[in-house]
């Protein structure tokens, strides 16, 4: 009990020191901006008008069709596209509040929200700021999903990216293997017949020799013909001592 009760003074020490460390934290954080500019209520009050009364001449413009006119602008059409295409899941408009308006000495941000029957949604407006002027440079509409709506979206894009990365490596692979069959199919035809031809060949080159040697042999006039011919040329008055055992036809011209 004792050795617990000296650790105490310790966990204190740290608790203060990450206190400390907190606070420092958060004071460097929640630094002001130099080039901020305070606002007064008026000046926001206006800057939201200003903004709700864009955001309904565009859900007008969308409406009657007439913001094709703008579509070549750079700032207005991208604009009214971003507001189309969330116009569909905002459904009916309810309500339009300013949410924040910050500006510095060179821009400014303000931010909208849109109230709707379906879905809420947030429009941004940057906006130049000059010594005299300010400009818009671009307005942007984000419909604001649940986290349920989110995970179900990103399933829906896993699902549809891995299930389109499949159907390509299967059509690669069936493409290769109808490449791999033709080629095959066309050298196998080439080479049969050759094959056959060279059998072909061989095959009569062995007949023709047998055809000679059988024909020959079995001619006997031819024989004793050939054999008087031998014994005449060796002097012999007949052909008794010969013995004719094969025939073969010579290409040797006389």
């Amino acid at each position: 009990m004792k050795k617990w009760l000296k650790t105490i003074p310790v966990f204190v020490c740290i608790l203060a020191l990450c206190a400390m460390l907190t606070a420092c934290g958060g004071s460097s954080q929640s630094a002001p901006d130099p080039d901020a500019l305070e606002l007064t209520q008026e000046q926001e009050q206006q800057w939201y008008d200003s903004a709700e009364q864009f955001i309904l001449s565009m859900d007008e413009a969308v409406e009657t069709g007439t913001s094709v006119m703008s579509a070549e602008d750079p700032v207005y059409g991208p604009a009214l596209d971003s507001w189309e295409n969330a116009r569909k899941d905002i459904g009916e408009i309810l309500s339009i509040e300013g949410s924040s308006a910050v500006f510095t000495k060179t821009d400014g941000t303000v931010r909208m929200l849109v109230d709707g029957s379906s879905h809420d949604a947030e429009v941004v407006f940057s906006v130049e700021m000059g010594d005299s002027y300010s400009n818009i440079t671009g307005i942007t509409t984000n419909v604001i999903y649940s986290f349920g709506e989110l995970m179900q979206q990103a399933g829906m894009n896993t699902l549809l990216g891995m299930g389109t990365t499949f159907a390509v490596l299967i059509l690669l692979s069936l493409i290769i293997a109808l490449f791999g069959r033709l080629i095959g199919g066309a050298g196998a035809r080439k080479t049969k017949p050759s094959a056959a031809a060279e059998a072909s060949d061989k095959a009569a080159a062995s007949d023709s020799a047998v055809q000679d040697d059988t024909d020959y042999a079995d001619d006997a006039a031819l024989v004793a013909v050939i054999a008087a011919a031998v014994a005449a040329y060796e002097g012999k008055a007949s052909a008794d001592g010969f013995v004719v055992r094969s025939i073969r036809k010579s290409r040797r011209r006389f």
